[in-house]
């Protein structure tokens, strides 16, 4: 590329019902932790999730190249906290909140002098305003990562305008490009599509802090109980309610498996005491991962609306631990599952659950987590530099 460009990389409304920065505060507060300390130099950058930490690795593999990286995830000045939380509407108080960090962002970014170019993590649509002209005077090139804004710009007037801004900035700079998880975003209606030349298509990073529990080759022992899990936060756009039929029906019946749910126990549902399961609090980093890398199965649903066109952070997590994945046949979650290889399968139906948790039992005595050892071999930064290297 001969003129310098700029990257866009969206992460943004993980939880689209709470404010980054009271997750960020309270009970989730110890999932986002510090990033790798194998890169000292960014060791200070906080993600919201820390599953695409391997990232801050990529300069490791770019030669003379090198890029810097910026994150919304950072504390707010105590003065415009207090503020913003004593403004009686909520929804304005938040917006006054996020506007802050993506200015913030932008501040920073023109700090960052040396370096060739600036990933950023995670951005929300509607607040771009003062965000992209703040990295247009960089005069570097950015990388901007998309996840899920665009199917949001579907439903929200308001996020679509911002997501046609950032298209104006995407035509105006060529040294502008975005970042798509996956697969390339031509599944989505035409209106929310980014021009062909801006584009570059990663998989989603793997976790490189966390392994299969099985070695390439090992398999699991006789009479071992196979674990089912279902983990994470449980919200509208992660239903629980059918999986749990399904999997409490399947277990009557297969007496050598077990269910396990791991959820933070600051939001856990009443409902979940009364489930014939074992249920470990997830609410830090560690104990997540430590449950994931004992589960052989996870099932997980996401509702169709929020995850069309989103990556799932927690099948990411789930696989580098070495999980089987059964879940929601949605693209992006699909091609997680099936590239490199297949480490899983997909769903349309809960009446498939039981046929597919056969194939997934089947497929652990025969390869155990083999294919999991192949599967990070194309979802690690080493991998991911190769197909950023060009644009640089």
């Amino acid at each position: 590329m001969s003129e310098e460009g700029i990257f866009v990389c969206y992460l943004g409304e993980e939880n689209y019902y709470l404010d980054r920065e009271e997750i960020t505060m309270t009970s989730l507060e110890p999932t986002i932790t510090q990033s790798s300390q194998t890169v000292n130099e960014h060791s200070q950058i906080q993600l919201f999730h820390e599953g695409l930490k391997d990232l801050l690795n990529l300069n490791q593999y770019l030669g003379e190249k090198k890029i810097e990286f910026l994150s919304i995830e950072t504390p707010l000045p105590l003065w415009l906290k207090n503020f913003t939380q004593a403004i009686p509407v909520y929804a304005v108080g938040l917006h006054l909140r996020r506007e802050y960090r993506h200015f913030a962002m932008g501040i920073r970014a023109l700090k960052l002098k040396k370096c060739d170019a600036l990933l950023i993590f995670e951005a929300y649509n509607q607040h771009l305003l003062l965000l992209l002209p703040l990295l247009a005077l960089t005069g570097k090139e950015i990388f901007i990562m998309l996840h899920g804004n665009q199917q949001f710009a579907i439903h929200s007037q308001l996020k679509y305008w911002g997501l046609l801004y950032l298209k104006l900035y995407l035509k105006l700079f060529k040294r502008f490009k975005v970042i798509l998880l996956e697969l390339n975003d031509d599944i989505l209606p035409t209106k929310v599509q980014l021009p062909s030349a801006t584009k570059i298509i990663i998989p989603h990073p793997l976790r490189n802090d966390v392994f299969p529990r099985l070695k390439s080759g090992e398999r699991l022992t006789e009479n071992t109980s196979i674990k089912i899990g279902i983990v994470g936060m449980i919200r509208a756009d992660k239903p629980i309610g059918k999986i749990l039929e399904k999997l409490q029906k399947y277990l009557q019946h297969h007496s050598e498996c077990e269910l396990i749910i791991g959820t933070p126990f600051g939001q856990k549902p009443a409902y979940l005491d009364q489930i014939n399961a074992q249920i470990y609090d997830t609410t830090k980093e560690q104990d997540y991962l430590q449950l994931l890398q004992q589960i052989d199965i996870l099932v997980i649903h996401y509702d169709r609306d929020r995850y069309y066109y989103r990556t799932s952070g927690v099948i990411s997590d789930a696989a580098s631990c070495g999980c089987y994945i059964i879940a929601s046949d949605y693209p992006l979650i699909k091609q997680q599952i099936h590239y490199p290889v297949t480490i899983g399968s997909t769903f349309t139906d809960f009446d498939e659950l039981e046929n597919l948790i056969n194939n997934a039992i089947a497929h652990l005595k025969t390869h155990g987590q083999d294919y999991h050892w192949l599967w990070r071999e194309k979802r690690n930064a080493e991998s991911i530099a190769s197909l950023l290297l060009p644009s640089l």
